[in-house]
């Protein structure tokens, strides 16, 4: 029998820290499976060279999900934890409204794949940083509430949800829902009030 030693005490308690904390910024009907699906381009997407921490309030609608999880990283990297914790809710709130809009299992299993995918780019040190600044955010009913309304103004993604799709059709665009579409994905993703 293998005893678990610090490093991997802290590596398996850093997981199940993960799960319980994706778990509770979706909505109870999500499906937790995130290993389904081989999105073996997504992870160049998350690997821009020269990506910078940007330090304007908010972050303009087109930026697709990818981009703001590599930006998160590297925010992090610089110990920009406020704008990383924003930019992680508005590019969960993408998914999670693209997965919506495409409606099929597939989506809602690559919605939580894509965060997977940049967090493994991450130390421990700062994935475990990271979730300290999120539950401390999550957790204080102000700044939760900030939040959400930073989220909501920042405005529906203009990005194609191609990426959620298993067959990717050349070029084809959905139209965004309606505001109060975006509005409630944001809540339910947040769970804001």
């Amino acid at each position: 029998m293998k005893i678990m030693t610090g490093k991997s005490v802290f590596f398996a308690a850093s997981t199940l820290l993960l799960s319980l904390l994706l778990v509770g910024c979706q909505s109870p009907t999500r499906s937790l499976s995130d290993s389904a699906g081989n999105n073996s381009g997504n992870n160049t997407a998350l690997e821009h060279a020269g990506q910078t921490c940007r330090t304007d309030s908010l972050y303009g609608a087109s930026g697709g999900p990818d981009a703001l999880y590599a930006e998160m990283n590297e925010c992090l990297r610089i110990h920009k934890f406020d704008r990383a914790v924003f930019l992680y809710a508005l590019a969960g709130s993408y998914t999670w409204f693209d997965a919506n809009r495409i409606g099929t299992q597939y989506a809602k299993m690559a919605h939580g794949k894509r965060l997977g995918e940049a967090l493994a780019q991450l130390s421990e040190k700062q994935v475990s940083q990271f979730w300290e600044h999120i539950r401390a955010t999550m957790q204080d009913p102000g700044k939760k509430a900030i939040m959400c309304d930073k989220v909501k103004l920042a405005g529906m993604p203009t990005h194609s949800a191609d990426y959620m799709r298993v067959e990717k059709s050349a070029g084809a665009f959905d139209k965004p829902r309606e505001q109060q579409q975006w509005d409630m994905a944001v809540s339910n993703y947040l769970l804001c009030n």
